[in-house]
Formats: structure tokens, C-alpha cells, sequence
């Protein structure tokens, strides 16, 4: 009677071993994982663009979040602003220089 019950037992162990591999494989396909990695690179990149582009400075030197690069640096354009992939969709504001990179 042990055998049968130890048998049972390690093929329960077995399926549950099968279906965590499962269920990881999946999570890591879909990038559940590191997601958010992508990103933060597609931020930083743009952000990297603004603070070269004269628009986002004034005449002094001060930073301008009003600014409007044009054209718009390509690192920005893949990032997805509020749903819409293309900066020209979307409101001026959306496309300005904003907060001051780094700070």
C-alpha cells in the first residue's frame, strides 16, 4: 500500500514540476519579466536626443520645457505616448521637451 501511495505522490510532484515550466515559459515568451526594461532604454534614449536639440534651450541657456524639437528626434517616436506611436497625433504638449532630463 506505501508503493501505490509514493508512486501517486511522485507523479503528482512530476506534473507539478511540469506545469511550473509551463507557466515560466510562457511568462518569459510574453515578457512578463522584463518588459519594462525596453522601455525605460526607449526613455532614456529620448531623453538623451532632447538635451542635444537646441529647441529645448532658451536664448540663456536655461532649459525650456515648452520647446517643440522639429522634426522630433526619432529616439522619442517609438516610444508610445499616450497610445498613439507618432508624435505628430498628438497634442504640442505632448511633444515638448518637458522636465529637464536628470533632474
Amino acid at each position: 500500500m506505501e508503493k501505490k501511495g509514493q508512486g501517486m505522490f511522485e507523479y503528482i510532484l512530476l506534473l507539478a514540476g511540469i506545469l511550473l515550466i509551463v507557466v515560466l515559459a510562457i511568462v518569459v515568451l510574453r515578457g512578463g519579466l522584463f518588459g519594462g526594461a525596453e522601455t525605460d532604454i526607449k526613455v532614456q534614449n529620448c531623453q538623451a536626443a532632447l538635451s542635444r536639440s537646441s529647441a529645448c534651450y532658451a536664448s540663456s541657456g536655461a532649459w525650456n520645457q515648452t520647446g517643440t524639437p522639429t522634426p522630433y528626434p526619432p529616439a522619442c517616436v517609438s516610444i508610445d505616448y499616450n497610445g498613439s506611436a507618432n508624435c505628430a497625433d498628438l497634442q504640442v504638449q505632448d511633444c515638448a521637451c518637458g522636465p529637464q532630463p536628470g533632474s
